[in-house]
Order: C-alpha cells, then sequence, then structure tokens
C-alpha cells in the first residue's frame, strides 16, 4: 500500500540521504519538503532541500519555515559544529556541483503546505521530520481539524539515555524544546528515532565508494558526506559517517530494521543542566499511558543497504 509522506528537513547532508533514499521507493510518495532552521539558517536549508529535490527529480513542492526557535534567540551559524559536520554550504561544501533550483519556492509557508498536503491527500499522512519541530508544532497548532488526517509523526530526535547538544539533550529537539513540547503531547502517534539507534547507522568509506559507483547522484552524496565522516572520526573515533535522518525513513520501507519501545516521553524545558532532554519512561505500569514508542537500535547493514540500492534507481 502506498505511504503518502511530508519531509519536514533543515538539509544538511544526512537530510540529503533520508530524502534520495525516501525518493526511491516507487511505494513512498513525497507530498511536500517543508523547511526549517537547524543545521544551518533556514534560508540556507531551504535553498539546500531545493537544490537535492531537483536533482533527484523531486516533482513535491517546498516551502520555507521557522526561522527559529519559539522561545529562545535564534541560533548562532558563525561557527561550533554544524560547519564542521555539514561544511560551510550544509551540503559538505560540494554544494556548488549542483545548478541553483529553477522550481519556485512555494507561496504557503511550512506548517501552511503541510495542512494543504495533508487535506488533499487521498490517504492518512506520515509526516517525516529530521530537524527540530518547530514546523510540525505550528502545523499541530495551526489546524487541529487536520490531526485526524495525519496517520503519525516519524521523527529523528531524542535520545533515552544520552545527548548531543548537551550531556541529555539531543540537537533537534534541544534545538526548540518547547515545540518538542507540543508535538509529543499531541494526540498523533509517533514513532521516535533517537541516537540510542540512530548513531549505530553509519556508512563506511568503502560502502560511500560503492554508493558512488553507481553514477553521479551516488558520486555527490559520497564527497557529500566527506567532511560528516571526517568530523565524527576525529570526535569520536567512528567508522563513518552518521546517516541519523534516514531512520525513520528505512523504518517506514521495512519495520524490521529497528525495534520500536512503547514509552511515555516528556520534553524537560526547565532543567538547569538537563532542558531539552527526551525524558523516556519504560516502566510497565505506566505503558497504557504510552504517548510513544522509540528505537533504542538498529540494523545497520540492512539500512546501509537500502541506500546502496535506492542510489542505483538515479542517474
Amino acid at each position: 500500500m502506498k505511504k503518502y509522506i511530508i519531509m519536514d528537513v533543515d538539509t544538511g547532508v544526512d537530510d540529503s540521504m533520508a530524502i534520495m533514499l525516501a525518493a526511491a521507493q516507487e511505494d513512498i510518495e513525497i507530498l511536500a519538503l517543508t523547511c526549517t532552521f537547524g543545521n544551518n539558517d533556514v534560508s540556507v536549508t531551504t535553498r539546500n532541500t531545493r537544490k537535492i529535490a531537483e536533482f533527484l527529480g523531486i516533482q513535491a513542492p517546498v516551502a520555507m519555515g521557522a526561522v527559529r526557535p519559539v522561545i529562545e534567540e535564534p541560533l548562532d551559524y558563525s561557527g561550533g559544529l554544524g560547519p564542521m559536520i555539514h561544511g560551510m554550504d550544509g551540503l559538505g561544501n560540494v554544494g556548488d556541483r549542483l545548478p541553483e533550483p529553477t522550481v519556485p519556492l512555494s507561496e504557503y509557508c511550512a506548517a501552511d503546505l503541510m495542512a494543504e498536503a495533508i487535506e488533499n491527500a487521498p490517504e492518512k499522512v506520515t509526516i517525516v521530520a529530521t530537524g527540530p519541530l518547530t514546523n510540525v508544532a505550528a502545523f499541530l497548532l495551526s489546524r487541529p481539524d487536520l490531526i485526524n488526517k495525519v496517520e503519525q509523526i516519524a521523527l529523528m530526535g531524542g535520545a533515552a539515555f544520552s545527548g548531543n547538544l548537551s550531556f541529555s539533550a539531543e540537537a533537534n529537539v534541544g534545538h526548540d524544546p518547547e515545540a518538542a513540547a507540543i508535538v509529543f503531547s499531541a494526540p498523533v502517534p509517533k514513532a521516535v528515532f533517537g541516537l540510542d539507534a540512530t548513531m549505530g547507522v553509519y556508512i563506511t568509506d568503502e560502502e560511500r565508494e560503492k554508493m558512488a559507483e553507481c553514477g553521479i547522484t551516488g558520486a555527490f552524496l559520497k564527497d557529500c558526506l566527506q567532511p560528516y565522516a571526517d568530523t565524527y572520526r576525529m570526535l569520536a573515533g567512528w567508522p563513518g559517517a552518521v546517516l541519523h535522518d534516514s531512520l525513520p525513513v528505512a523504518w517506514l520501507i521495512d519495520e524490521s530494521c529497528v525495534e520500536l519501545h512503547p514509552a511515555v516521553i516528556t520534553i524537560e524545558l526547565n532543567g538547569r543542566h538537563t532542558r531539552g532532554e527526551t525524558v523516556c519512561n519504560f516502566n510497565s505500569n505506566l505503558l497504557d499511558q504510552a504517548n510513544a514508542r522509540i528505537a533504542l537500535s538498529a540494523d545497520r547493514e540492512k539500512i546501509i543497504g537500502m541506500h546502496l540500492d535506492a542510489v542505483k534507481k538515479f542517474r
């Protein structure tokens, strides 16, 4: 059965891989691509999304969304790990290989494009969110009448036992905790793919070379991932670039690639050292109140195999 999805992204490098993986599937239709701040300023992530969409031949409209978190100050992109991981252009410093996009940006903002796509979809829609959850929260607040047309929210974010923005907070949740709190309190099924699972899904240099052998698309993505791989190797001795954002898409393709555990998940908003933490309660006595399912591990080989199969479908 065909799955209809909206991808809410902050394109970067791993978002690009997730978009490619989704676009290659015959039984997945991307209805819209909505863009948020996160890996870079929203103007950059929107331009990158349009470039990747055009490169892959995706016909779905692209809309610009949130420029900043709900409450906190806008992020500073002049330093930090962002340029190291994603490159100064957000596409591994090779984004200039792709032509400037010619398809015009949607006249809608991100939340309104989500609403329009969901309202007109032939079936319920899955929102795949791979950046801060600001756009998704705006949609849920502005169009509660459409919540029953959302199949689920499959999101890359959070962590049960660790963080990367801080000791306990993962970046996508931590960059806008209030938006995440809105999403996790919404009466919509949620599948959560956090650091506990995503950190194990890395692509090695040898696997990137196999991807490059598949043609122009694979060669671009292989080079796009280079700063990502270098940074993970330098900071943590990791054997490859971690494909965080691909996990929600991989799960939609084959649910056996991860195991989801029911949990009561709340977002810490006030902790001095824990703001932005996804507090996961796995207590069996509370599971009748579970508001999400979260992945704690993933099948790396199966998911990397999906990517290698997917990239062969492009030039």
